[in-house]
């Protein structure tokens, strides 16, 4: 009976000890994750692709000097129990695929910025719904919400929170050139493709290619016409399939893109921004970086003009692609959303918003409570601003379709410049492509 006693009596004081010993661990633990008046330490992990870190044009800039590391030094001052570690990653497709393998593992990122749209949405499974985080006076001051919810309206469920917007995608052509053909754009402002085509021609009579188009401006100028044709709703339903782009107001702007080539009227190439740039081109496209480098390059010798409307019947006049073009986005694993989302609303306080413009790395801003105007002398800057924001500038076409049938286009689009595919046969195989993707969705 005295050994079972003691056995009782040991079993107990070893529960005791461990008992102990465990509160120990636990405080020990407990301290090792709160900051020092008791906060727990949150370490958010910013995989960034959407801020610049390196000048090409000044390597000896350093890397605190830019304005994310500088706005994270002073949130991380504001909240000593926060640390935010920015960590540079390339955009695009290779993003893409680091992003995808690391959520499926759960060990991705607290943040990272992706392109919008469909781009984005393509991993929803994985991204925290942002709704709850942003009362409606904050979403308010907020444009483009529209570019990271899942219906594209502005007031949908939103992934994301708009990081930037690329303004307006504008022609910038050459005054002396186009004067001495005697054509004034904004005075004779084409009202239609043939009107455009007409004004490009007496460009040409000059000897001079009228204009440059980039590799990829499928997506700046046919695009863009077929969105304006059918509206954001009907890029929807042409996604969806209740309505086809083998439609043949459709196929007419492709056999539109078809006809600049024929005539010898543009090339496409990467090379045109320079070869504006000496006067060698009548006219070339470009977005706010473009637009803002032409100016400084060639003074008050270059216009600029918003690409012309495709038919005097589309549903959106006077417009462009643009706007918002990527956006922050939360993964729904992060240990730390809230405080993820809450970082993410201090980038875009009306009083970072100001330091990005002042640091010269941002010359428009998506929020509507800040007057560019106050912090850039550039009168240039202000009108890049105001077409921003007006409702005739098009979300980017190509972030509305599912990224497999974008590729399709650019992949056969050539064929159509070229003339070794119709502008019908075109549009039928992204029909096929759609419902391809539709079946297998």
């Amino acid at each position: 009976m005295r050994m079972r006693r003691w056995s009782v009596l040991s079993i107990a004081l070893m529960m005791l000890v461990t008992m102990s010993l465990s509160a120990c661990s636990k405080n020990e633990n407990e301290s090792a994750s709160t900051g020092g008046e008791g906060q727990e330490k949150v370490n958010i992990v910013f995989w960034n692709s959407g801020f610049a870190t390196i000048d090409e044009n000044n390597k000896a800039k350093k890397k605190e000097d830019f304005y994310i590391s500088q706005a994270v030094a002073r949130y991380e001052k504001a909240h000593p129990n926060v640390k935010i570690d920015v960590q540079d990653v390339p955009s695009g497709d290779e993003l893409f695929a680091k992003f995808q393998t690391a959520s499926i593992a759960k060990n991705g990122p607290d943040l990272t910025v992706l392109w919008s749209g469909s781009y984005m949405l393509r991993f929803k499974q994985f991204l925290e719904p942002m709704d709850s985080y942003f009362s409606g006076e904050e979403r308010s001051r907020i444009v483009g919400w529209s570019a990271t919810t899942e219906d594209f309206t502005a007031d949908g469920k939103a992934y994301g929170v708009p990081f930037g917007t690329d303004g307006t995608f504008l022609l910038a052509y050459n005054k002396k050139i186009f004067a001495d053909a005697g054509i004034d754009p904004i005075a004779q402002r084409p009202k239609n493709f043939q009107e455009f085509v007409a004004m490009l021609e007496k460009v040409k009579t000059k000897d001079i290619t009228p204009l440059g188009l980039f590799k990829d401006s499928f997506l700046h100028v046919p695009d863009y016409w077929i969105a304006q044709t059918v509206d954001i709703p009907g890029l929807d339903s042409l996604v969806k399939g209740t309505t086809n782009f083998s439609d043949p107001k459709l196929v007419n702007v492709m056999k539109g893109w078809r006809e600049l080539f024929e005539k010898n009227l543009v090339i496409a190439d990467d090379s045109v921004r320079q070869l504006f740039i000496q006067e060698q081109l009548g006219m070339t496209v470009g977005a706010n970086a473009d637009i803002l480098n032409f100016s400084k390059e060639m003074g008050d010798k270059v216009g600029f003009m918003k690409i012309p409307d495709f038919s005097e019947d589309v549903k959106i006049h006077d417009g462009g692609p643009g706007g918002v073009g990527a956006a922050f986005v939360v993964t729904n694993y992060s240990e730390h959303k809230k405080e993820t989302a809450d970082f993410v609303k201090f980038l875009m306080s009306k009083e970072e918003q100001i330091n990005k413009i002042k640091s010269g790395e941002a010359r428009i801003t998506v929020v509507n409570d800040v007057d560019v105007n106050e912090y850039v002398s550039d009168p240039l800057v202000k009108t890049m601003q105001d077409m921003a924001n007006e409702p005739s500038t098009i979300f980017w076409p190509d972030n509305v379709y599912p990224a497999e049938l974008t590729s399709e286009m650019m992949s056969l689009q050539s064929l159509v410049s070229s003339g070794k595919m119709t502008a019908e046969e075109f549009m039928k195989k992204i029909d096929q492509k759609r419902d391809s993707l539709l079946k297998n969705k």
